[in-house]
Formats: structure tokens, C-alpha cells, sequence
């Protein structure tokens, strides 16, 4: 009998979490989904427990983790490496009621603070970075103190294994898509039936605020042969929407093109999004997007003043992120621009600009946000004292003053009869009600 493993992705509660504001979509945990492929590679039996597309109880899950040899439980898929949740109290608990002698921690909780997330669930071992290395070979059986970015205690002293190792994109098989049908996702802004698509991973730019350590160093890029045969495996299960969840999607201006074109001759019939910076796309660039399938960009704007953008190192302005999403809409392609506030110096003048900014643009959709001084990153380093996985430091700020600026954010972009036509014109009935529920739902 092939030996079975449990993949297991929590559900976070709510659609937008108390803490942090951040938005629990049903997203297919891709990541977990290339482990699974890679893990049936090798003969083993996977089941993977998606809590957010399908809600699982603690009694079904621990029934499942009895049948299973092995269990990995992730704190943050790959759609959550970069902004990932900020209660970790829901996550322990669970880990810890599963008891499982051989459970593994996954995720960038874990990866950041090893020693604790260990201590506090109970777990054999957690994986530091990206897990498709490690997680085959724990599965397989290799000692801890041979899998790179393996780490667990002994007498309550934490050890680790050797240093993990980038993943080579390309060496991936196609993910697990079967044990993610389209049918059970979506994103409120494209609709249902919904995939998630990695091109590359990385990122070449170092903003202050960005947290980057689940990503490895450098940029790693799959074949495009690979990106075309995923395009036509979530297709072929049902898909119609896809987010491709590279970091940045336009940074390698060459390869987009190509890639773009390559897809454009599939005739694929999805209709996608992406996220890539305002100084990586031109109306060649947008073109392209556009005949491929795009419908949607998704620009991180941060801030609208100039100052609070050159602490972030942002390296942009905000004549160019006007100049973007001008071009954006002038392509046919909608634009989806996000804003925080709450950085080390911001001034009242800045959160104004930044408002201000937001509602200059011709974008479609808007979010706003308090910055997190995610622990490693240089905003964290400027919050001393600062609890790791806060959302903000009360020694310089004062949440129920941010808090009045997201909803101003929110409220001076959204209930704007200009906005509202906009929508309308743009996407109809169905896009406005979209967006009016996203609204309804962070303002709540």
C-alpha cells in the first residue's frame, strides 16, 4: 500500500480578517499543489484539506491525519507570502489539536519565527522558505539533519538542518490541479472557476516594506512550454478565470512579451489578472497583456507622497503611477491600485496626498491599508520594540486614527459618481456589485 500524505491549508475565519484587514479568498494553495505533484511522483498516496475552499472540521481533519503517515499544514500558501495573516492563535490551536506525531509546519510564520511557532504547536519539524524541496524528502523519509530547511527542538533548543535551497521553477511538474478544482474558487473582482498560475518567482527590486523571505534569492522563471501546458490543464478542468501570482509579471520585459504572445496564440479563452509595478509597463507592454487574455493589473502604489514613497525605496512617482493606469484604461485593461498607511514620519499632509492620488486615478478598484512591519524587513527595523506579526507600532502611531484613514480611503475612492459609472460602464451590474461587497466587507 503507497504510503499517504496529508496536505493541509487552514481556513482564517471571515472573508476579511479583524487583524490586518487582509482578505481570506478562496485561492487554490498552489504551493501545496506542487508539493502534491512532486509527492506523487514519487509513489505516495496525497490528500490535501483546503479548510478555505471547503470548510473542515477539527474532527474530520483529525480523522484524516490518522489515516496519514505524514501531514503537512501550511500557516500561509503561496498567495500569502507576502502579506500573510497576522492571528496566529487559530493556526497553533489546530495545529496543536491535530497531534500528530510526524506534523510538519510550513509557511513564512514558521520561517521567521522557527523556535516559537515549533514550541507553541507541538510540531515534529517545520520547514523554513519554499517548501517543494524539503517537503519531498521529509516525506520520503531522509533525516531532519539532511533536509535543507528543516528545523525542529531538541530539549526545547532549536536545531536546523542546512541551509534551504532555491527551488529550480523549471524542474517543477505540473501542479496538482485536479486536487484544486476551479469550481470550488474565486476572486469577487473576475468571478468563479478560478486557477492560480506562477510564471516566475522572485522579485529583482527591494522595497522597504516588502516581505520577501519565502521567495529565495534572485529571479527564477519556469519554461514558457510550462506556463502554456498549465494554461490548458486548468482550462481543461473548467477554469475561466486565472491569476498569474508572480510577484512582479512585467520585470523581465522580454520575456512577457514573448510569454504573452505565446499565449495569445493559444486562444485559451481565460480571462486573467496579474500584479507588477506602474515603471514596468508601456503601451507595448499593456498591448500585449491585453491580446493574451488580461483583463486586470494590479499596481502597488504604497503612498501618494513622494517623501513616504523615497523612504519605502519605492523608485517610482506619482506622476508615474498616474501615467500607468491612464495607459492601463486607455488599453482596455482595468486597474486594481493598493495603498497603506501608518509608515515610520508619515505626516497628515502624506495620508492627504495619498487619498488624494487614489482619487485622481481613472482606476477601477482601490484598497487600503496599515502598513505591517513584517519581522527581517527595513520598516521593521524602524519600529523598535515592535511585536513580531503587529500590524502597526502604537509607540508611533495610533490605530484608531489609520483606521479613520482607511475608511476615508475607501469611502473618498468608492462613493464617487465618476467611480461609480465608471464600474458600471466598465463592467456592468455585476462588476459594481463585486466591488460593493468588497467595500461593504473592509469596512465592516
Amino acid at each position: 500500500m503507497r504510503t499517504k500524505v496529508l496536505l493541509i491549508n487552514p481556513s482564517w475565519g471571515g472573508g476579511v480578517s479583524q487583524q490586518g484587514g487582509r482578505h481570506n479568498r478562496r485561492w487554490p494553495p498552489l504551493d501545496l499543489l506542487n508539493c502534491a505533484a512532486l509527492l506523487r511522483g514519487q509513489g505516495l498516496e496525497v490528500r490535501l484539506i483546503d479548510a478555505r475552499a471547503v470548510p473542515t472540521g477539527l474532527e474530520e481533519m483529525r480523522a484524516a491525519a490518522r489515516g496519514a503517515r505524514m501531514v503537512f499544514i501550511t500557516s500561509s500558501p503561496l498567495d500569502r507570502w507576502q502579506c500573510p495573516n497576522l492571528e496566529l492563535d487559530s493556526f497553533t490551536r489546530l495545529a496543536r489539536d491535530l497531534a500528530h506525531p510526524r506534523l510538519v509546519i510550513l509557511g513564512i510564520h514558521g520561517t521567521l519565527l522557527p523556535e516559537k511557532l515549533l514550541a507553541e504547536t507541538g510540531a515534529w519539524a517545520l520547514v523554513m522558505g519554499e517548501p517543494e524541496t524539503a517537503v519531498p524528502r521529509l516525506a520520503a523519509g531522509q533525516e531532519l539533519s539532511q533536509v535543507p530547511g528543516a528545523a525542529w527542538l531538541e530539549d526545547d533548543a532549536l536545531v536546523m538542518g542546512p541551509e534551504p535551497e532555491a527551488l529550480d521553477l523549471a524542474a517543477l511538474p505540473l501542479p496538482a490541479f485536479d486536487l484544486a478544482p476551479p469550481h470550488l474558487y474565486g476572486y469577487e473582482v473576475l468571478g468563479g472557476d478560478f486557477a492560480l498560475i506562477e510564471t516566475s518567482r522572485g522579485c529583482p527590486f527591494a522595497c522597504r516594506f516588502c516581505l520577501k523571505d519565502m521567495y529565495g534569492p534572485g529571479m527564477r522563471y519556469k519554461e514558457l512550454e510550462q506556463v502554456y501546458e498549465e494554461v490548458a490543464a486548468v482550462k481543461e478542468l473548467g477554469a475561466r478565470h486565472a491569476y498569474f501570482m508572480d510577484l512582479e509579471f512585467t520585470a523581465n520585459r522580454k520575456r512577457v512579451l514573448e510569454l504573452c504572445s505565446g499565449l495569445a496564440e493559444m486562444n485559451h479563452g481565460l480571462k486573467w489578472c496579474c500584479q507588477t509595478r506602474v515603471d514596468t509597463v508601456d503601451q507595448e507592454v499593456l498591448a500585449a497583456l491585453k491580446a493574451a487574455g488580461c483583463v486586470l493589473v494590479h499596481y502597488g502604489v504604497e503612498s501618494g507622497s513622494p517623501e513616504v514613497l523615497g523612504y519605502l525605496q519605492k523608485k517610482v512617482s506619482p506622476e508615474q503611477v498616474e501615467t500607468a493606469v491612464k495607459l492601463t484604461r486607455a488599453t482596455g485593461i482595468m486597474s486594481a491600485c493598493f495603498f497603506m498607511f501608518g509608515f515610520p514620519g508619515e505626516s497628515e499632509a502624506d495620508r492627504r496626498a495619498t487619498v488624494a492620488l487614489a482619487r485622481r486615478l481613472p482606476a477601477e478598484l482601490c484598497s487600503f491599508h496599515l502598513a505591517t512591519p513584517y519581522p527581517g524587513t527595513g520598516l521593521a527595523a524602524d519600529c523598535a520594540g515592535l511585536e513580531p506579526f503587529a500590524e502597526f507600532d502604537s509607540m508611533h502611531f495610533e490605530r484608531d486614527e489609520l483606521a479613520r484613514w482607511v475608511r476615508r480611503g475607501y469611502l473618498s475612492f468608492y462613493l464617487n459618481p465618476r467611480r461609480l459609472a465608471s464600474l458600471l460602464g466598465r463592467g456592468g451590474p455585476a462588476l459594481a456589485a463585486r466591488g460593493g461587497r468588497l467595500l461593504a466587507g473592509f469596512l465592516k
